[in-house]
């Protein structure tokens, strides 16, 4: 290990390698359910009308080729597919992959890969959009400069994300609140194999929590330009109001936000 990685504290890239087979590996355990979660599938006809309404605020209402990153089921595909995208989703699991051509099938170009090494030619996309995977990275670094590469001049990047990590105290109570309810409920926990889940989040770059601030910082000094907020508050209400109480209150006990990026 070198100096640097020692003063860095960051993983070596033998470390990350591990680390990102365990994300996939948990990941892919949890295809099966992912769609039956809040904040996951796109549940009602305002829930999709409210992501299309993001879509078009962002990346404009007219037909583009859009990457879709860590795709996951395809919920983020089926909106922009539903606005006349030409779309391609990568994920890095295979478990995942295999409901979104279910879903999609050769409507959109559906691919297996790493969203930090990417094999797309420069200036490929108009625009760019991720979903609950920034604060997941094991190098943040290389993927943004990737996403940057991979986009034309002028190109839009969406990440849509949170801190999952970071609480206030109105958030801690309402998440308490959540999982008081959720277990009476007798719903299935959110993450199914809570040691795995814990392992693993402890090992990310963002393991100390992801903020708008953090995070717009990274991609401008990446080259972004414009950095601003997107409207996400339009998604969480409209999915507030077609969840079960204990699923309303976890999405309001954690910071989501969404982050619109130009290349310039």
């Amino acid at each position: 290990m070198s100096d640097s990685s020692l003063s860095s504290g960051l993983p070596t890239p033998g470390a990350n390698y591990s680390l990102k087979e365990e994300i996939r590996t948990y990941w892919s355990g949890r295809a099966a359910t992912f769609d039956s979660q809040v904040g996951h599938a796109i549940k009602s006809d305002a829930e999709l009308a409210a992501f299309q309404s993001l879509l078009r605020q962002s990346f404009g209402a007219e037909p583009r080729e859009v990457l879709d990153l860590a795709c996951g089921t395809g919920e983020i595909t089926r909106a922009l597919l539903s606005l006349g995208h030409k779309v391609t989703a990568l994920d890095f699991s295979e478990e995942m992959l295999a409901r979104a051509r279910a879903k999609h099938g050769d409507r959109a170009r559906i691919l297996a890969g790493d969203a930090e090494r990417l094999l797309d030619d420069d200036g490929t996309y108009d625009a760019l959009v991720t979903r609950h995977l920034v604060w997941t990275l094991t190098d943040p670094e290389a993927a943004f400069a990737e996403w940057f590469r991979v986009l034309k001049p002028g190109g839009k990047l969406l990440v849509i994300d949170g801190d999952w990590i970071n609480r206030s105290w109105l958030q801690q109570m309402l998440n308490r609140a959540a999982t008081f309810l959720r277990e009476r409920a007798g719903a299935a926990p959110h993450a199914a194999d809570r040691d795995a889940f814990d392992s693993i989040t402890k090992r990310f770059f963002f393991r100390d929590g992801l903020s708008f601030e953090r995070l717009g910082t990274m991609l401008r000094q990446t080259g972004f330009a414009r950095i601003e907020a997107a409207d996400y508050a339009q998604v969480v209400r409209a999915q507030q109001r077609n969840a079960a109480l204990h699923d309303a209150l976890r999405l309001a006990s954690s910071t989501r936000f969404a982050v619109l990026a130009t290349k310039g």
